[in-house]
């Protein structure tokens, strides 16, 4: 079924809490050679409650929202996945070691199925 037009509402809405959120930056820095995508490597540049640790869990929450969003059908899957790349694959690996240390298995376990799903999706682009 194609996007709608409440779709298209749910992505501007998630386009302007992204800018709302000022994380133009920190996805510049999660796409950057600076950023340690392993868990032991990221905490001891950045222990938790540093401004940078911070800053990752203001860009996952971010993302476990939108993913959220999708798992329970309120965010078209063709619309969010040409619209928006899923950094998970860059963020993964910290925020499964976060998770695993905190005990709490379900800790962005949407935003880990959303990246999952962006793995296997294709673009139809008309043809």
């Amino acid at each position: 079924m194609p996007a709608t037009y409440d779709d298209a509402q749910v992505m501007l809405r998630c386009g302007a809490l992204f800018q709302d959120m000022d994380l133009g930056t920190t996805s510049a820095w999660v796409f950057s050679d600076d950023f340690p995508t392993d868990y032991a490597g990221f905490i001891a540049a950045h222990p938790v409650g540093s401004e940078r640790f911070r800053e990752l869990m203001r860009y996952a929450g971010f993302f476990e929202t939108v993913a959220t969003l999708w798992k329970h059908d309120l965010f078209d899957e063709d619309l969010l996945l040409d619209w928006m790349l899923i950094p998970w694959d860059r963020v993964g690996g910290v925020l499964v070691g976060f998770r695993e240390d905190q005990g709490v298995p379900r800790l962005y376990e949407n935003f880990e199925a959303l990246g999952a799903a962006q793995e296997r999706w294709t673009p139809d682009d008309g043809a």
